[in-house]
């Protein structure tokens, strides 16, 4: 089974919590995998389903990388984490994510 980059995206973390369907463009529906990474400005990210605040979540700093590994199992399926994940900023300044999505 291939694995195929199906899009990119940018998404900008401000003060409202954020998620991949507020990426440009959002995530296409058929994504089981994605690599995003931090451009800037330390962010919160929460993937249970609960926005994360500027004081609660996992911290992810400028360059950091989430990945959702869909190409070295290819049996691996992240769609509900990455519909479930949600952003804000941690600080007074916008971030920016950028997101390649794997099938």
């Amino acid at each position: 089974m291939a694995v195929n980059t199906i899009d990119y995206g940018t998404l900008t973390v401000s003060t409202s919590s954020v998620g991949m369907a507020d990426a440009s463009p959002a995530m296409p529906a058929k994504a089981k995998g994605a690599v995003i990474t931090l451009e800037d400005a330390q962010i919160r990210w929460r993937d249970d389903g609960t926005a994360p605040t500027a004081t609660e979540g996992h911290i992810l700093n400028a360059s950091d990388v989430l990945t959702f590994d869909s190409w070295t199992a290819p049996g691996n399926n992240y769609k509900q984490v990455l519909n479930a994940i949600r952003f804000i900023r941690a600080g007074g300044t916008d971030g920016k994510l950028k997101i390649s999505w794997y099938d």
